[in-house]
């Protein structure tokens, strides 16, 4: 009887319960689903002076929707909220079917799915609600009065409520969409976060793997160079096997370094030095290299001397990565080229204490890099494809840890190339230029003055050989294998320098300083903390008992280093 909507005389307008039934909606838009819907079909039963009303939508499910669920109920019907009917034998499925409100006398006659509903229903006015892409279901009112008919004024505002019940609903997916994909990407987030650390455990563990066999090798190496001394041919064999064992202490270097960039554990201990002396120590790391690949490595440095104010060893560091890179990059015979610009230290005003810039230029002629490749170049673990043809090429790492030190200093490096096959150029700006007084240091030697040694560590082949070139330099030293023989040596031995493992079975690196440092005999003893981790926490900090750290194979010159001082 849709018809007789448009024939039956309607009631004027009231636009001020409208008005107010509008404030209230706009209210709930801010509660929960199931409230805001239900704050609808109140509002439709008050303004249609209905005895029922309720929101009909449809079951979600695959394919065409076979049935409608009242998801809120007011009215006479309130107690039948979850109701299901089906959606191609009801009142809302043939107004959504229509595509048209649709006006029903006594429904319960013709639609079975009403039958159990109480009072007798009159009338009932269905208004499609409309969607994307296809309708939600419906909103009705139901009169249970043979005297309360519904009107086209109902009509209207039942279409209105239709509308922004569809307003609501969109909102309300929106919503839930965003929320799920927001959950979808913390999981993910989280997901990643936990290959990260566990990649970074994976590194900070081979590389610690990687130190112990490499200790005993690089320490015997040493040793067997100093005993053929005068056999050319053994000597030659030895420097090859040598080459290779400092490449992969590069790379074991560059693994720790990365992951100590990555838990924020690389340190920067900056004081006053001389630009010589770390250019000098840089150019020296690499000097083999440069004869042996017969390249032309020409530097430019100031006349005078530049006194900077950064860490030494971390500079050194930098500038010997930056160069070494431009070693392997740069086929046999190539050219590079390193130009220092910086102001005279002492020229800068005795009260001035501003840092002044020191620019480092490093240019060769070898392979070069992609333009695509050139904004990834500091990324951890990126490489180009010529860089991959290299056979030394590295893991990558090396660059990562440099921007990590430059930006340490409060510096800048950019690399630039004009694409492959056409060199490379990286400019290093530090603002680290400081006036000063401070005397050239002395060349980089092992002739220190001999000094009573313990070496404590339960890797028997990394402290035998260990042990061995210590003592061909000189030094007495005494082995133990565990805390407790440490302890018993102690006894009878008072060592200048007691070089311990960290990670020992029974008594640990950390508990046997402390013991050690209640002995009388052990007051002036240096005690150095020997670690291959990167991550480990406060082994340098003095309340854990050690004077400093050294990561596993140390160097007779982090040895020398450490005795001077």
């Amino acid at each position: 009887m849709t018809q007789e909507l448009d024939a039956r005389l309607g009631r004027s307008p009231d636009y001020a319960a409208e008005n107010e039934a509008l404030h209230a909606l706009a209210k709930a838009l801010t509660a929960s689903h199931s409230a805001m819907l239900q704050t609808l079909v109140d509002t439709a039963l008050t303004l249609c002076d209905a005895g029922s009303a309720g929101i009909s939508l449809r079951e979600a499910g695959a394919g065409q929707a076979s049935a409608y669920r009242w998801v809120a109920v007011s009215g006479h019907c309130a107690d039948r909220v979850g109701h299901i009917i089906p959606s191609d034998d009801s009142p809302g499925g043939v107004a959504v079917a229509v595509g048209a409100p649709q006006l029903f006398a006594f429904p319960k006659r013709h639609f079975a799915c009403l039958a159990s509903i109480v009072p007798e229903v009159t009338e009932e006015l269905v208004v499609p609600v409309p969607g994307t892409p296809e309708p939600w279901g419906a909103l009705w009112v139901m009169s249970h009065d043979d005297d309360q008919h519904f009107d086209s004024e109902h009509r209207r505002i039942l279409k209105s409520l239709a509308d922004f019940t569809c307003a609501a609903l969109t909102i309300a997916k929106a919503k839930a969409d965003a929320e799920a994909r927001a959950v979808e990407a913390e999981t993910a987030r989280n997901a990643l976060s936990k290959v990260e650390c566990a990649k970074d455990d994976f590194i900070a563990t081979l590389g610690h793997e990687l130190c112990g066999p490499l200790a005993p090798i690089d320490s015997a190496l040493a040793a067997a160079q100093k005993l053929a001394a005068g056999r050319p041919a053994v000597l030659s064999a030895l420097a090859v096997a040598n080459r290779q064992v400092q490449q992969l202490k590069r790379i074991v270097s560059d693994l720790l370094d990365a992951s100590r960039v990555r838990h924020g554990k690389l340190s920067v201990r900056p004081g006053y030095a001389l630009l010589g002396d770390i250019m000098k120590d840089a150019m020296a790391a690499v000097s083999d290299e440069v004869e042996r690949r017969q390249h032309q490595l020409r530097a430019t440095l100031p006349p005078y001397p530049v006194t900077v104010f950064a860490d030494a060893a971390r500079l050194t560091q930098v500038i010997s990565n930056l160069l070494g890179n431009a070693v392997k990059y740069t086929p046999h015979g190539g050219v590079i080229t390193v130009n220092v610009d910086a102001p005279e230290s002492g020229t800068i005003p005795e009260h001035d204490s501003t840092p002044r810039e020191l620019v480092v230029t490093f240019r060769d002629n070898g392979v070069g890099i992609a333009p695509d490749e050139l904004p990834r170049v500091f990324d951890l673990y990126a490489q180009s494809p010529s860089a991959r043809t290299v056979a030394e090429g590295g893991l990558g790492l090396g660059l990562s840890v440099v921007k990590y030190l430059v930006d340490a200093h409060q510096g800048q490096v950019s690399i630039t190339s004009d694409g492959e096959g056409k060199g490379t150029e990286v400019v290093l700006r530090l603002p680290i230029v400081h006036r000063s007084d401070i005397e050239h240091a002395a060349p980089t030697t092992h002739g220190i003055q001999p000094a009573r040694i313990l070496l404590v560590d339960d890797n028997a082949d990394a402290t035998e050989a260990l042990a061995m070139l210590l003592s061909l330099d000189g030094h007495e030293v005494k082995c133990a294998r565990n805390g407790l023989e440490a302890l018993s040596i102690v006894d009878s031995f008072t060592p200048d320098l007691a070089l311990i493992d960290i990670n020992m079975p029974e008594i640990d690196g950390h508990e046997l300083v402390r013991r050690l440092r209640q002995m009388p005999q052990c007051a002036s003893t240096r005690l150095v903390a020997l670690t291959g981790y990167a991550g480990t926490q406060g082994v340098d900090d003095d309340s854990r008992g050690f004077d400093c750290y050294l990561t596993k194979p140390p160097s007779l010159e982090d040895l020398a280093d450490v005795l001077r001082r």
